[in-house]
């Protein structure tokens, strides 16, 4: 049986779920209504169903609509909403250790019971579960069930290529029995050309028989372009044991797709001097990022009106189409229309996140717009677009770096210049070298299809709030929301209609509207609501430009968006050809690229804080204390004649792990060696102690209390204010030219000289890039940053701007618990002067100013220099780095790699002792 389909319900002991941000704030709208976004307040009258039409499902939930622990999303990709949400009390989530207690207990044996637990478990705690599977990993009986585990783990944070180094340790029996689908995925993402064959031999043979898992396989199929495969597995899935009502739901809708796949239709044929256009639509295979948004809906309405309102169109297509188009062109307004000869228009539908499946004629037009975020089962964004699209980007918004592939970037390059819906966009695509402009939002011009003369709310119609809570004082308001499951399955004429009749009851039935949603605010705008926007994060990176745009503001974006569109799609009405279209693209928009430019390369305002950096490096350096070796080493044979200098940064908490870490460097090396100490909470005491421990070791002693670097809203919680002293150093140690920085969760086990006299080639430091995928990319590191400055915005736009400007297109993000400092080329850059500031003024901590600094003119150090034993499969390293809240000097866990630690202070031991002694 697989593991899948042993469920810990069974036994009656089930981890309780920690719930998505979505999934919060719909259970709080639907635990608000007894009806389907009924008045949340039973002592008024019932509901306005004109203006809710969206109805809760028989069987689905909320909740239900999520599916649980999928690969995770980068975690800069969008604002984390979680921490918006109005409180609500909620279980504590059962320990790790409790949930595998009940899968042993339900009668699993120890290795499914492992991945069982952590694929079941919503909230894993990740250093908890990793000291277990690497326990079970240290003992041969139990290998197998520790590999498994740790791989999932590895899975679940990111570590992609960790987890497919364990899986592959499996056997082929024990992957098919323990984790087929996870074996599956990190194949696919690693891009290993077996994979695929493997699992369908797996199912075939019957190794693999849980309806789920056979589903989950027959999406990554899928999605790994074998649509063969996918079906085969497929109607396993319809057959195999455990099948739920659910799951089959989801085996129902991934067949079409798949079908889509196997038989791709023929695009309908499009007469001659016909004009092929593409309408957007948002459904996808993946059933967890298809739409569920009629805000979506509401971009595709706004972006036909730039169709609609040339004159004279005769449409065709399928009526599903031309129906839903036809109504909104009978809303055009008078005075938006735009003469013209008229033509006749084949309308076709795409879907945005799955184009290449569709049936697309050649030569087919589209208005590209939106968000642009979704991958299809976290492993494949479908981008660029169908090849016989002819895209004009306006109102388009990435920020995923993971999307921008070269392929993607030249795509862009040759579409350009791209409208952007916000300058974080526009500073994105500069930096990639992709012409773009600010465009602002294209549903500021919804208003061409919604009539001017329409009757506004009686006097004391209640207010709604979309999407936001209705606070006590406005007990006679409605509650309304635009996200539900059901908008997945409605076609697009559905939605189209369901979004028009909402956005007409905003601005007849309601005396205001108010909303964290922007395509409720600026749609409610410009059709002539009162409409209040509460975003519930100012600083919010899609709002870039649009946050900060005042009445004159939105006017002008309205008639930017119409004044750049329509000459291209007068163009395209009149059936010109490619060529005279993007001519035509690129005359409209020349002047708002020209601005861009000169937004983009506008010089950011230094930050400043509320010290002065010279005054707080003179009073550190006043404090300087230099205890020389008593015992100094002798010149090495190498003759070398210059100390390994390496510094640390520590409080009063990390004492003797200072000294295991100065006894690592000291034990392997035959040079003399200088240790620059930057602390806090110690006494000449402390100095005492480690000249005694050490007294072939010169020390550097530098007081850093007091020292307040602000808000550091990016601090880990495992981290003290101590580690941002290290920022200090090119203005602490004007006699050093290069020092090692050494974490103290970290231990050389080799001799560091060879680090330290490594050729830097003019950079200012190197550097061990970051492996995680969600940590990997440098310019997805400082929009994960901006999330932190809700209180800012000013902020946090500058900060995209500044990192825009100073990296390069695709820099790596890098780790500094070890790196090799170039103190001289940091003190002509002025580093400390310039970046202590970012602390306080962006929030970033020791890490993230040090990747602001250097992050795209950095040295790449060696895997063995950094080598992290819970990231990576670690073979022969030269330098351990303990990065994450575990440590190797606690007593509670099993600590990879620990054995070195303990080598280290056994070594140390007789030298306290003699300390001690005297």
């Amino acid at each position: 049986m697989s593991p899948a389909s042993r469920r810990l319900a069974a036994s009656g002991e089930t981890a309780h779920p920690v719930q998505t941000a979505d999934e919060m704030i719909a259970e709080a709208l639907l635990t608000a209504a007894a009806d389907p976004l009924h008045n949340p307040h039973p002592d008024r009258p019932g509901p306005v169903p004109e203006a809710r039409p969206l109805p809760t499902p028989d069987q689905e939930t909320w909740a239900s609509a999520k599916e649980a622990n999928r690969q995770p999303r980068e975690v800069w990709s969008a604002p984390d909403r979680a921490a918006d949400r109005p409180f609500q009390e909620r279980p504590e989530p059962l320990s790790g250790d409790a949930v595998l207690t009940a899968a042993l207990r339900s009668g699993l044996p120890i290795d499914e019971a492992v991945t069982t637990s952590i694929r079941g478990t919503r909230s894993l705690d990740t250093a908890q579960w990793r000291s277990l599977c690497h326990s079970l990993m240290a003992h041969p009986e139990t290998r197998r069930a520790g590999v498994a585990g740790a791989a999932l783990v590895a899975q679940r944070v990111g570590l992609r290529e960790l987890a497919w180094d364990l899986l592959r340790q499996l056997g082929p029996d024990d992957a098919a029995r323990l984790a087929p689908a996870e074996y599956l995925r990190a194949g696919i993402a690693m891009a290993n050309p077996d994979v695929a064959r493997t699992a369908t031999t797996w199912v075939r043979h019957g190794f693999v028989t849980d309806a789920a898992v056979l589903l989950e396989i027959a999406k990554l199929l899928f999605i790994g372009d074998e649509p063969e495969a996918s079906a085969e597995v497929l109607e396993a899935a319809r057959l195999g044991t455990g099948r739920t009502e659910q799951v089959g739901a989801s085996i129902d809708y991934l067949a079409p797709w798949v079908e889509k796949a196997l038989r791709p239709a023929k695009p309908a044929r499009v007469p001659t001097g016909h004009v092929s256009f593409a309408v957007i639509d948002y459904k996808a295979p993946d059933e967890n990022v298809a739409s569920s948004n009629i805000g979506d809906a509401v971009q595709t309405i706004a972006s036909l009106g730039h169709l609609l309102r040339h004159e004279g169109l005769r449409l065709h297509g399928d009526d599903a189409v031309t129906e839903p188009v036809r109504f909104l062109a009978d809303r055009v307004r008078p005075d938006q229309r735009v003469a013209g000869p008229g033509a006749d228009v084949e309308l076709t539908v795409v879907q945005r996140d799955m184009s290449h499946l569709d049936a697309v004629p050649e030569n087919t037009w589209m208005l590209a717009f939106g968000w642009y975020m979704h991958s299809q089962f976290d492993l494949r964004f479908d981008f660029p677009f169908h090849e016989n699209l002819q895209p004009l980007f306006v109102s388009f918004h990435v920020n995923k770096h993971a999307i921008l592939t070269p392929t993607a970037v030249d795509y862009l390059k040759a579409h350009g210049p791209i409208g952007c819906r916000d300058w974080t966009t526009v500073h994105l695509l500069l930096n990639a070298g992709v012409p773009a402009f600010f465009s602002g939002c294209l549903t500021t011009t919804i208003d061409t299809v919604f009539p001017a003369d329409f009757t506004r709310a009686p006097a004391g119609a209640p207010a709604v709030y979309v999407d936001t809570p209705v606070p006590e004082h406005d007990a006679g308001s409605e509650l309304v929301t635009h996200l539900h499951p059901s908008v997945r399955r409605q076609d697009f004429g559905q939605n189209l209609h369901t979004a028009v009749e909402l956005l007409d009851a905003y601005r007849s039935r309601f005396s205001r509207v108010v909303t964290s949603r922007l395509h409720a605010f600026l749609p409610s705008w410009a059709i002539g609501a009162d409409v209040d926007f509460r975003p519930r994060n100012d600083a919010d990176i899609r709002f870039a430009g649009l946050l900060d745009a005042d009445e004159g503001g939105r006017r002008a974006m309205q008639e930017r968006i119409r004044g750049v569109v329509a000459p291209a799609m007068a163009k395209i009405l009149a059936g010109a050809s490619r060529d005279e279209v993007y001519a035509t693209w690129r005359a409209s928009v020349a002047d708002e690229v020209e601005h861009a430019l000169a937004v983009h390369e506008a010089p950011v305002p230094a930050p400043s804080g509320s010290c002065s950096v010279d005054d707080v490096v003179a009073g550190v350096r006043a404090t300087r204390v230099v205890v020389e070796a008593v015992r100094p080493r002798r010149i090495p044979a190498s003759g070398r004649a210059d100390a390994l200098a390496v510094a640390v940064a520590l409080d009063g908490n990390l004492r003797s792990q200072m000294e295991v870490v100065v006894a690592g460097v000291v034990r392997h090396t035959d040079r003399p060696v200088r240790v620059v100490a930057l602390t806090r909470d110690h006494t000449p005491a402390d100095h005492d102690r480690l000249a005694g421990l050490f007294p072939e070791v010169t020390f550097e002693w530098y007081a850093c209390d007091g020292i307040d670097y602000g808000a550091v809203l990016g601090m880990l919680k495992h981290i003290t204010v101590a580690t941002m002293d290290r920022l200090l150093l090119p203005e602490l140690l004007p006699h050093l030219d290069r020092v090692i920085y050494h974490d103290l969760d970290a231990l050389s086990v080799v001799d560091l000289a060879e680090l330290y006299d490594a050729d830097l080639g003019g950079a200012p430091l190197a550097a061990r890039p970051s492996i995680s995928y969600n940590y990997r990319h440098g310019i997805g590191n400082v929009i994960r940053s901006t999330r932190l400055l809700g209180h800012d915005p000013g902020a946090a736009r500058d900060l995209v701007r500044a990192m825009t400007q100073r990296h390069r297109y695709g820099y790596r993000g890098f780790n500094a618990g070890i790196l090799l400092l170039d103190l001289a080329v940091m003190r002509a850059d002025r580093f400390t002067h310039e970046f202590v500031p970012y602390a306080e003024r962006y929030g970033l901590n020791d890490q993230d100013v040090l990747n602001a600094y250097a992050g795209s003119r950095y040295q790449k150090l060696d895997e063995r220099w950094n080598a992290w034993p819970t990231q990576e499969v670690v073979a022969e390293p030269a330098l351990i780095h303990w990065a994450g809240p575990v440590k190797p000097w606690h007593d509670d866990r099993y600590i990879l790699l620990k054995e070195h630690w303990t080598a280290a202070e056994a070594w140390l031991a007789p030298r306290r002792g003699r300390t001690a002694a005297r």
